[in-house]
């Protein structure tokens, strides 16, 4: 991690992904995450102002394209 910064967002972008993929509709929904003990951990509101501070952005943009 280069950065706290960083670091919440590699978190965000981690609890996200499965929602990117079409996986669940919400990010507390995947079963093998550990947002639902984040979530429970820091409650509703810090986990809310953490995404909206650390926001996604482009994180992430092609790490899962294919290589040629």
């Amino acid at each position: 991690m280069r950065s706290e910064a960083h670091f919440w967002a590699t978190m965000n972008y981690i609890h996200h992904n499965p929602v990117r993929h079409g996986y669940v509709s919400k990010w507390q929904d995947w079963p093998f995450s550990s947002a639902r003990e984040y979530l429970e951990s820091v409650g509703e509101t810090t986990a809310a102002d953490t995404w909206r501070n650390f926001p996604l952005k482009d994180y992430g943009a092609g790490w899962d394209e294919p290589s040629l």
